[in-house]
């Protein structure tokens, strides 16, 4: 799942991005391709803080900290497959 908001930085030593979570800062982009999925936004804990649509999702409302991605089950049931971590920040 590639998601648009990461503010990584190159690591001197090796010629790659650091993998790691994606740091947002107000709004998290969904990629286009993710339309046929729908996606939460969740706590540590598993609560649910965001429905997440294809595009700019605005979570400025949400306190700083971390969150996870997953994607809802079929039928609404609960949610599956890999999450991916996200770290909203000021």
């Amino acid at each position: 799942m590639d998601i648009v908001g990461t503010e990584e930085a190159m690591n001197d030593e090796r010629e790659v991005m650091s993998v790691g979570p994606t740091v947002v800062r107000g709004v998290l982009l969904l990629p286009a391709r993710l339309s046929s999925a729908h996606y939460s936004l969740l706590t540590p804990a598993g609560r649910k803080v965001a429905d997440l649509v294809p595009g700019a999702n605005d979570v400025r409302h949400l306190s700083p900290g971390v969150y996870f991605i997953r994607a809802k089950g079929a039928r609404g049931q609960g949610f599956e497959g890999p999450s991916r971590k996200v770290v909203i920040t000021r």
